[in-house]
């Protein structure tokens, strides 16, 4: 099993000490280009005491996701600031979840059709972009069938490894699970498990604002395990998003965070 608290850390071991400097947009930021994670999807949680992740706002952003929300008021309530990078106070430009919901039907009669399929995917990049405050990192998600095992290649255009990568993960791998649930639902004399995430993002990188922080975490080093994750989330779509969904309004040790 791959630990992704292991994997996080070494990934920000790996910037610290082997990025080099750049500024896009005049940000100070150490970047690796062309580095990919693999994650267990199956355990997609962060579980590092130091980073404080927001788990109320990681369970409701993949909830937005994969409701195929993509209005403020869907996800404001769980992160305020996330409010000021949408153009017009309304929606994002670059949200995921309409491009998946309106892709997910395709990904799912490729598998259905093929198991050994090398065309179940999506993408999220939207050509030529205009201008705007809400740019996606992510370019397209694409997934296969091996071994019983749903695995998907996540490629990003860019990263953010302290602040993006922990949601990031979580998102993709309960949109496996979401994809599992369906294609589980539909052929009951099958069962296809979450498999691994291969996320690989043309600049991975830390801004030099989160450094020090980062290195705090690196010198403390403690990280937690996690049990897998419950087997209705993959085998009930409904039952995914009910527990999503409810997840958003949970307290630490509640019986619901599986993680912990």
């Amino acid at each position: 099993m791959t630990n992704f608290s292991l994997t996080w850390l070494d990934a920000l071991r790996d910037i610290i000490d082997n990025g080099d400097v750049v500024s896009p947009r005049g940000e100070l930021t150490k970047e690796i280009q062309q580095r990919t994670i693999k994650v267990d999807t199956r355990r997609p949680v962060l579980r590092v005491p130091r980073r404080k992740l927001n788990y109320r706002f990681m369970a409701a952003e993949a909830f937005w996701i994969l409701s195929g929300d993509d209005t403020v008021q869907g996800i404001s309530k769980y992160n305020p600031n996330i409010a000021q990078f949408s153009d017009d106070g309304i929606k994002f430009f670059g949200s995921y979840g309409p491009k998946i919901i309106s892709q997910l039907e395709y990904v799912l009669n490729k598998l259905d059709q093929d198991n050994d399929t090398r065309q179940a995917g999506l993408t999220i990049w939207r050509e030529c972009p205009e201008k705007t405050k809400d740019v996606p990192c992510t370019v397209s998600i694409f997934f296969n069938i091996r071994n019983g095992k749903l695995n998907s290649n996540v490629f990003m255009r860019s990263n953010d490894v302290w602040l993006g990568m922990p949601y990031d993960v979580f998102n993709f791998s309960m949109l496996v699970h979401l994809v599992c649930a369906h294609l589980n639902k539909r052929n009951e004399n099958t069962v296809i498990q979450p498999g691994n995430l291969f996320l690989t993002a043309a600049s991975s990188h830390l801004y030099d604002r989160n450094i020090e922080t980062a290195i705090q975490c690196l010198n403390d080093g403690a990280c937690l395990e996690q049990p897998d994750t419950p087997n209705e989330l993959w085998q009930d779509p409904e039952h995914l998003m009910a527990i999503l969904k409810d997840l958003r309004d949970t307290s630490p040790s509640d019986p619901l965070r599986w993680w912990e």
